[in-house]
């Protein structure tokens, strides 16, 4: 649609003035193709995602047994994210998304990863502090964490921080 919208412009102005030598003809055809460039360049609007809670028939069907780090926004305990050493789950419109570590990523708690790349979406990790002892679960550490979603553009689409539960 911007770009039918930026040739019509542009074929409206050339209309209106005198046949343009063969230089100002090659200039307005750069400056066009220039604006079709930018315009299919251009990102589309960002939209926000909001993960779905993952709940335990999801793990069964991803087989997400075994040490990994859980993360919960705020004062939530619905997981959001289960990081592992070698990938990472969110729950995205109802589908279980797959992301894998990246190779550059720094190791955190329980051998997961600050970083995990996807087909459509990156995500990143973070925790804080030193961790205290789980009461709920003795082979369980808690920490305070954040995670960052972003989209292909590197663009945040969701943030957020809470409890992140590490253990087997």
């Amino acid at each position: 649609m911007r770009i039918a919208l930026l040739i019509g412009l542009a074929l409206a102005v050339a209309g209106c003035s005198d046949e343009p030598s063969p230089e100002e003809q090659a200039a307005e055809d750069k400056e066009v193709v220039e604006m079709v460039r930018a315009a299919n360049e251009a990102p589309p609007p960002i939209e926000e995602v909001i993960p779905e809670a993952i709940l335990y028939p999801d793990i069964e069907k991803e087989d997400l047994f075994g040490s990994s780090c859980a993360y919960a926004p705020g004062t939530s305990m619905g997981t959001r994210v289960i990081a592992r050493e070698a990938d990472a789950y969110m729950k995205i419109d109802g589908e279980m998304v797959r992301f894998a570590v990246d190779p550059g990523a720094r190791q955190l708690a329980n051998r997961t990863g600050s970083l995990y790349n996807g087909r459509q979406f990156s995500l990143r990790l973070e925790i804080d502090g030193e961790g205290r002892d789980d009461p709920n679960a003795s082979e369980s550490t808690l920490y305070e964490g954040t995670i960052w979603l972003r989209d292909r553009w590197d663009r945040d689409v969701y943030t957020g921080s809470g409890t992140v539960s590490c253990g087997v």
